[in-house]
């Protein structure tokens, strides 16, 4: 069994490149199905949109 590279970078040049079409619904389609556990009253955003905002907050950097 090889070794595995050390660096991150490395690992990733031999991946395919995937394009904007490939990635564009990938996580709010798969969040679609989450159910709401929310009460009717008061829910302004749909919940997938929620969820779509917070992962996109903490894979920036937000802790808050």
């Amino acid at each position: 069994m090889p070794a595995l590279p050390s660096s991150l970078t490395s690992s990733l040049s031999c991946a395919p490149a995937l394009t904007v079409a490939e990635t564009a619904g990938g996580l709010p389609a798969a969040l679609a199905g989450l159910p709401d556990p929310r009460a009717r009253r008061g829910v302004r955003h749909r919940l997938p949109v929620v969820v779509t905002a917070a992962v996109c907050a903490v894979v920036a950097g937000y802790r808050s």
